[in-house]
């Protein structure tokens, strides 16, 4: 049976290249008998509805699968919608959006089915079924319409051994080399689940929407030989930088040190430099080291507030100023990159506690602070304290955002929608600035020269002006890992 899944990046946004759905149709396509292609809206949203319909009669798949998050539900709707008017294909909905609000999105007109949690075992049940006309009742993880019924199925337990996956298979995105274009880089996951449970993240609702251990590790040295194998197929088309989306990179001790054994081995520290996601309560000198040493080149830190009630009590980080402040020290002292993420405008957040982001990001003076507006997500605990604290969600507004970066649409005590929004641009042009002028004092007439080529090729490829420059101060040339 074959099968379509879409990616609904109508955005603008040039990072979307989903993990998620690239191991769900490499899984398909290497462990099944049935075959999947990705559709990728993201550098054809002007003219997706053509590409959908060219794609689809191409590949003349059986069925649509639409992958979902809350950020871009207005653009999956209208994915769905033109799906079913031009091509009658029943569709089925997954991802995390899908998972944590099947009632919701098993209810659109458009949906036949949904996936809930991981998607490699359920999908394969489901479409054997399919194929085979059998009843899809009794197969885990899947709810599906039939006969104008519901049925829903008991939820599936997260696969627990994803070492068994196969590896993703980036060339199933026809437009990959656009996405190494402009990122210079390919992403990687040695774990899935998060064993944290921050109050704007969607992970704890996770754990509650879908059964069994939530935080599952990859081995570490099959981890590091991934990568290796990427690095070696798309090196000479631009790949750079292995990027890592693991939640919490040092949180085991032994864990790390066989990833950076294993890195060193395979002749990879000095050749692919990569980045991790780390939190401050989980590093001290010995880990950084090992990093380091290994070719680690930027470290990605929560900061999410600078003040510390609102980082410990509202979003429940639980990390304090002096840990954040050692593991900035040490990043520095071992030559580390740092990229520091903030957020803007969450439960409890008053004029003072935003000067306190502020000021604490002057005062750590990273290299790449980063100021996302709060978007209460669905079913995380953070979007119940704003209701809680008497604090309003432009419900509205919210359903029409598609990025963690602009657009505020919560007001709480005396900050307003429209304050949180222009304190931000504040913050982004001292920073910012403070940035470029780095840059360009690093590389001289080189840093004209690449935004030049850059932004060229952005207007060529009717990239967004916003996230061509964004992208370009973080990712292009010489930029990459400074």
């Amino acid at each position: 049976m074959r099968i379509s899944i879409i990616n609904p990046n109508l955005s603008g946004d040039v990072s979307i290249l989903d993990m998620g759905i690239t191991y769900l149709a490499t899984y398909l396509n290497e462990r099944t008998p049935h075959r999947a292609e990705i559709i990728d809206l993201t550098f054809r949203r002007h003219e997706w509805r053509e590409v959908l319909r060219r794609k689809i009669g191409r590949f003349k798949p059986q069925i649509v699968g639409i992958t979902t998050t809350s950020l871009y539900l207005h653009y999956i709707k209208a994915i769905a919608q033109e799906v079913k008017a031009t091509c009658g294909l029943p569709i089925l909905m997954g991802g995390y959006h899908a998972s944590l609000m099947p009632d919701e999105t098993i209810e659109m007109p458009e949906t036949d089915a949904v996936c809930i949690g991981d998607g490699e075992f359920a999908l394969t049940e489901y479409l054997d079924a399919l194929e085979g006309s059998r009843s899809v009742e009794g197969i885990r993880g899947i709810w599906a319409k039939v006969d104008g019924q519901v049925i829903r199925n008991e939820k599936r337990p997260l696969i627990q051994d994803i070492d068994s996956l196969p590896i993703q298979n980036y060339d199933l995105w026809d437009d990959l080399d656009e996405y190494i274009y402009f990122m210079e880089l390919l992403y990687f996951i040695g774990t899935r689940g998060c064993p944290f449970n921050c109050t704007y993240c969607s992970e704890l609702p996770m754990k509650l929407a879908v059964p069994g251990p939530h935080f599952r590790p990859r081995a570490p040295r099959a981890y590091a030989q991934e990568m290796k194998y990427q690095w070696d197929k798309y090196r000479q088309r631009g790949m750079r930088l292995a990027h890592t989306f693991d939640p919490v990179f040092t949180l085991n001790r032994k864990w790390l040190e066989d990833f950076c054994d294993e890195y060193v081995k395979l002749g990879l520290a000095g050749r692919l430099p990569y980045s991790v996601f780390t939190r401050a309560d989980t590093i001290d000198e010995e880990k950084v080291a090992l990093l380091a040493d290994s070719g680690c080149k930027v470290i990605r830190l929560g900061i999410e507030a600078g003040n510390e009630r609102i980082r410990n009590e509202v979003y429940e980080k639980h990390i304090s100023d002096d840990q954040i402040r050692q593991a900035v020290s040490l990043c520095k002292r071992y030559g580390l990159t740092i990229t520091a993420y903030n957020m803007l405008g969450g439960p409890l957040e008053t004029k003072a506690t935003l000067m306190d982001t502020y000021r604490i990001n002057k005062e750590l003076d990273v290299h790449r602070p980063v100021f996302f507006i709060y978007r209460p997500l669905p079913k995380t605990k953070g979007a119940e304290k704003i209701l809680e604290s008497g604090g309003i969600i432009d419900t509205e507004k919210m359903s029409t955002i598609d990025s963690l970066h602009f657009g505020s649409v919560v007001r709480t005590g005396d900050l307003t929608p429209r304050y949180v929004e222009r304190f931000q641009r504040k913050m982004f042009l001292y920073f910012i600035s403070k940035r470029i002028l780095r840059l360009i004092l690093k590389q001289k007439h080189r840093f004209f020269l690449n935004l030049i080529r850059y932004m060229l090729h952005a207007r060529k490829t009717r990239v967004s002006f916003e996230y061509a420059v964004a992208y370009f101060l973080i990712c292009c040339g010489d930029n990459l890992t400074s």
